[in-house]
């Protein structure tokens, strides 16, 4: 079984070779995985110059990947720390590379991206290194 650390580095990757993450510029970035067991659902935002762009995460050649590996992480932190996550939530910085990443292990909603709160939540998510 792969480490936490080696998941994370995986779906960092995973995550630029995603569609929308190719197809639009972008400095900066975030997803939040919403886990329930066997299923994983995303909303997220590319910020570029200003502007923010409501996104979601999917690789077209391979849908499933990082659904299954977000999953494959959930057992991994399980394993190492007794509980399961209800959120993940990753963060990225084109420029300089960098990433930071967040599990939520009690409120299921803390990072959820409603229509009704969108605009709340593109600023609290935005990712500051």
């Amino acid at each position: 079984m792969k480490t936490k650390n080696e998941y994370v580095q995986e779906i960092a990757g995973l995550i630029l070779q995603c569609k929308k993450v190719i197809e639009n510029e972008w400095e900066q970035l975030v997803f939040v995985f919403d886990t329930a067991d066997g299923h994983v659902a995303n909303s997220g935002f590319l910020y570029n110059r200003g502007k923010v762009r409501p996104v979601s995460a999917g690789i077209e050649s391979s849908p499933l990947l990082l659904s299954d590996t977000i999953i494959e992480l959930r057992q991994a932190v399980a394993v190492e720390c007794g509980d399961k996550f209800k959120q993940f939530l990753i963060q990225m910085d084109k420029e300089s590379g960098r990433f930071k990443i967040d599990f939520e292990f009690d409120d299921a909603n803390r990072w959820t991206i409603v229509p009704s709160k969108m605009k709340e939540m593109r600023e609290a998510l935005r990712p500051k290194f």
